[in-house]
């Protein structure tokens, strides 16, 4: 596939699109004047920003570390290079902690599967400094969930949520993970009892346990997804956050240039569980902004959906430019979930809101006696949220 125009790059600023060149090499075809050239007049502090925001600090430390450019900024390097050793001592910080908490689930009887975290960027660049991770994703049997609670407590962790969060017997159903923070060791542990958010179809456990595998990094026994389960997760994961951080897409990039996949079971899953068009907006993204290699088992799942693949697309890369910290903040983004879903998807999102949450627990709390007046009540209490929430908002303004 040619990359003769970069349709989604359109209107990056240039400290946005060098990050873009340098993840995919083109410097190194280029001569130093060139090079040179092509950095004029570059808003540094501005490069430095993006590189932090969309969590490349160590990828593109290394980067420009190879290429040996003596004319840029000392200053820039120097950060890249600081940010680069704190993320090294933080991942090993978190594999330590991994380690703890796996084994403990697993003295319990717990079988544990990590999403994400240093085991995963070992897998995919075979270095754990290489990627950034912020907490340990662990996903988990959904019985398993309250003691599991209990086993992190003991360690020492504590709900983000509080009590809050498990009030509400749906609260398993509405959701898909719960947060644990350690308020001395700094650490956070999400555990999951499903992959995703949006109560659609997805694989269960046990058929999870059963394709997973070791990871090949840690000393001690720890299972990762296995590399299709891997794929669909991760593609879903990044297009849910609208590929806000570039990371996310890097990560697609690596595995495809360095696993062998079956692609044919990863379009099956994709469609199994409605997320064709997800599919075919990740590959869209990575092909044209990282020059991805795509065989033709690819070009078949991006062909799939095509259209939709492409108007997911660039709204993704309207979010990757934003820089913000959370994808929420822009109003259209709501819409843009919403259009991720698939019909059936949709129709879940409409019957759980009609289910009580924790938010009306919360907001009006009864006792458990009376737990079933929140029906009624529901549309009320989410009235009630949303006039306060605007209401605030209007005097943010003034």
């Amino acid at each position: 596939m040619t990359h003769e125009t970069e349709l989604y790059s359109t209107g990056f600023p240039k400290e946005l699109k060098l990050i873009l060149s340098l993840l995919r090499d083109d410097l190194a075809d280029l001569t130093s004047e060139e090079i040179k050239d092509r950095l004029h007049e570059m808003d540094w502090p501005l490069f430095l920003q993006l590189v932090v925001h969309h969590r490349l600090y160590s990828v593109i430390y290394m980067k420009l570390k190879m290429l040996d450019l003596r004319f840029i900024p000392e200053a820039v390097l120097g950060s890249l290079k600081q940010q680069y050793t704190i993320n090294t001592f933080r991942m090993l910080h978190l594999t330590a902690e991994m380690e703890q908490v796996c084994g403990a689930f697993r003295e319990r009887g717990i079988r544990t599967i990590t999403l994400k975290g240093p085991a995963l960027a070992h897998d995919l660049y075979g270095d754990v400094s290489m990627r950034t991770s912020k907490d340990l994703d662990i996903l988990i049997p959904v019985q398993n969930v309250e003691e599991a609670g209990r086993i992190l407590v003991n360690l020492g962790y504590q709900c983000k949520e509080g009590e809050r969060a498990l009030t509400v017997r749906s609260w398993k159903w509405r959701e898909h993970h719960i947060c644990y923070v350690h308020p001395v060791k700094r650490t956070q542990v999400e555990i999951h009892w499903r992959l995703n958010p949006d109560s659609g179809r997805e694989t269960e456990f046990e058929l999870l346990w059963k394709r997973s595998r070791f990871s090949s990094y840690t000393q001690t026994p720890v299972r990762m997804l296995e590399r299709e389960d891997l794929w669909v997760y991760l593609v879903t994961h990044g297009a849910r956050h609208g590929w806000f951080r570039l990371r996310w897409l890097l990560d697609i990039d690596q595995m495809i240039r360095s696993m062998p996949l079956d692609m044919k079971k990863v379009e099956r899953r994709l469609k199994a569980e409605g997320r064709l068009a997800i599919g075919s907006q990740t590959l869209h993204l990575v092909s044209d902004l990282l020059h991805t290699p795509l065989g033709d088992p690819y070009l078949s799942i991006m062909a799939t959906r095509e259209r939709m693949g492409k108007r997911l697309a660039r709204e993704g890369a309207l979010f990757m430019n934003e820089m913000l910290d959370s994808p929420e903040e822009l109003h259209n983004y709501s819409t843009y979930l919403f259009s991720l879903r698939s019909t059936r998807q949709k129709w879940f999102f409409f019957i759980e809101r009609l289910y009580p949450s924790t938010w009306d627990v919360h907001q009006f709390p009864l006792p458990r006696s009376l737990f079933f007046l929140y029906f009624p009540l529901r549309p009320f209490l989410w009235f009630w949220r949303r006039f306060k929430k605007s209401t605030m908002a209007e005097r943010g303004k003034v």
